[in-house]
């Protein structure tokens, strides 16, 4: 590939630009183009989940309605759906910025590219801090309803989410302030403290996935100790009410997320977007299935609920088993009598005879 030396005002020249460079370039072009578009389609599939859900929700009666505090349930559906079409919409609004301007060249759209505005920067790590906090408060709430409002349970889970809002605003506070030029995003968050380097992006997705292993683990031990693995249909009702309730999609995602930042891959942006809209497809989803009235009651998670139907099963096995002791010695007693006239009958036939 030969590259001409032609002059643009305030920008560098062509031959200062190595083949390899050119072709980072147009990488970094492409991959953000594919990026939105990929944002795109799942904020698609966001929206027809988020409309059944809420449909679901407001057509359910209103004795059903009355038992669950719907509203709230609404409002974290409609937080998540905002946050995530507010960043879609910045997305879009930068390949705008980047594709749409007449008379640029390569090397100004590659800079308009790098040179991002600290105040969509800040706003997009808001957005996605706050995103986090209500996807991870979900699953921890329902964690916490499952084992019977047990703190000690998600105490480990607050702990991670606390400490992946902390990494998310470090992330933040360098994607704005840091220096974006030259340098990747895998190296713009490393930061050596002692003897140790921090990567705060592969921190953040640690700390979501310890949230989110942690409740799956717990939360399918409940399912399956409470309810218990039955045959035909209840397998099947088992399965969906697992993989729902647990989250199971969003920690998958997370875990391969973790691995290509670690392995500092290409791929690693459309796995994060990808992530991004599970993060808020899958509480939706949990939500609604929840304010639909289609997920067990709240009570019957807890161990007095279970111990109790228990003993109330022992209690009419146990009553069963008297009663038919009871007829058992009824019928005898029945019997005796009539055996001992027919015994007495026989022995006067055989004196006479």
């Amino acid at each position: 590939m030969s590259i001409t030396e032609i002059s643009y005002p305030r920008t560098v020249t062509m031959t200062e630009l190595i083949d390899t460079k050119v072709k980072d370039i147009f990488l970094g072009i492409d991959t953000q183009f594919n990026k939105v578009m990929l944002n795109a389609l799942m904020h698609g599939i966001h929206t027809g989940v988020v409309a059944v859900t809420l449909w679901t929700a407001t057509s359910r009666d209103s004795h059903q309605n009355d038992r669950r505090p719907r509203r709230i349930f609404v409002f974290i559906v409609l937080a998540l759906y905002l946050l995530a079409t507010f960043n879609f919409y910045c997305g879009w609004a930068q390949n705008v910025l980047y594709f749409s301007t007449a008379g640029k060249c390569l090397w100004e759209t590659y800079k308009s590219k790098c040179t991002q505005d600290t105040p969509i920067l800040m706003t997009l790590g808001i957005d996605a801090t706050l995103s986090t906090v209500l996807a991870d408060a979900t699953l921890i709430w329902r964690c916490w309803i499952v084992w019977g409002r047990k703190w000690r349970v998600v105490l480990v889970p607050i702990a991670c989410t606390t400490l992946a809002i902390i990494t998310r605003g470090i992330i933040t506070y360098y994607s704005s302030f840091g220096p974006v030029e030259n340098m990747s995003p895998q190296a713009q968050y490393l930061e050596k403290i002692g003897k140790f380097r921090v990567n705060w992006a592969v921190l953040y997705s640690a700390s979501i996935l310890a949230t989110l292993l942690w409740c799956t683990i717990f939360i399918v031990y409940r399912i399956l100790r409470v309810g218990g693995i039955a045959a035909g249909m209840r397998v099947y009702h088992s399965l969906i009410e697992m993989l729902v309730e647990s989250a199971s999609l969003y920690s998958a995602v997370i875990v391969v997320l973790l691995v290509f930042e670690v392995r500092s891959e290409a791929a690693e942006i459309y796995i994060e977007e990808l992530a991004i809209a599970t993060r808020g497809i899958v509480p939706t989803i949990l939500v609604g299935r929840i304010a639909a009235g289609h997920a067990r009651p709240d009570d019957s998670w807890s161990e007095s609920t279970t111990s109790s139907s228990l003993q109330f099963r022992s209690s009419l096995s146990s009553q069963s088993d008297r009663e038919s002791v009871d007829m058992s010695r009824g019928s005898e007693s029945d019997l005796s009598p009539r055996v001992t006239l027919d015994l007495e009958n026989g022995l006067e036939d055989s004196a006479e005879s």
